[in-house]
């Protein structure tokens, strides 16, 4: 019987766990879509500046948090993000081609929803 008890206890630890993960990746990706968001504003205006502000500290939050998120996400999709952000950055860095750089910027947005998308526990996620 302590068996069975111990083997519960794991059990609902790794679903806190688990449920306090999405949160905390919702919570992470919120706050750095809300900044991209702006950043998207700020280039349709044209102000490169502001935008190029905004870009770079949601890319800096991204980086702080790097540890946690390679640890607990798929690499493949974290390497996307993070060359989006670099692709991003570099057409910022020349504020040229303001279509262009909204969509590397809407892409990126794209990117961190399905990051989040990808790890709640939904019936299309254990199929």
């Amino acid at each position: 019987m302590k068996r069975l008890w111990i083997a519960a206890a794991l059990i609902a630890l790794l679903v806190v766990l688990a449920a306090g993960h999405v949160l905390l990746l919702g919570r992470f990706t919120g706050q750095l879509i809300g900044q991209l968001e702006q950043a998207e504003q700020s280039i349709s205006r044209g102000d490169w500046a502001e935008a190029q502000a905004l870009a770079g500290q949601a890319w800096q939050s991204w980086e702080r948090q790097a540890f946690y998120l390679h640890t607990t996400l798929h690499h493949a999709d974290i390497d996307a993000v993070r060359a989006s952000f670099r692709e991003l950055l570099a057409f910022l860095a020349i504020r040229e081609d303001t279509a262009e750089c909204a969509a590397v910027c809407a892409r990126l947005i794209n990117q961190l929803e399905l990051l989040l998308e990808a790890e709640l526990p939904s019936l299309k996620n254990l199929l």
